[in-house]
């Protein structure tokens, strides 16, 4: 029986593609809910709903508030929480490609 063990860059890839979208959760979800929480100027049905689509979306809620909902955050966090999706998305292709993700 012949056991391939995988390398240290496979396992480092795999242990970021398991952490990395746990991590990008929490922190979008923390801050849109903070931003959501300090707008003085929403109703507090759309600030229902907003945290309703936040929850029930995880991913996708969070980056449409980010992105669409006129927060109040500056251009520099909302490209931050963009580029950690990119960062997850490459570490991705990367672990697949050398076949460390499956």
């Amino acid at each position: 029986m012949n056991v391939n063990l995988p390398s240290n860059l496979q396992m480092i890839l795999g242990l970021y593609a398991y952490l990395l979208p746990l991590l990008l959760y929490v922190l979008w979800t923390t801050v849109t809910l903070w931003d959501l929480g300090r707008r003085a100027e929403t109703t507090t049905a759309v600030t229902w709903v907003w945290a309703l689509l936040i929850l029930a979306l995880p991913f996708l809620g969070a980056l449409a508030y980010l992105f669409f909902s006129g927060s109040r955050l500056t251009p520099r966090i909302k490209l931050i929480a963009l580029g950690g999706g990119a960062a997850y998305l490459l570490v991705l292709a990367l672990g697949i490609s050398i076949g460390g993700v499956s």
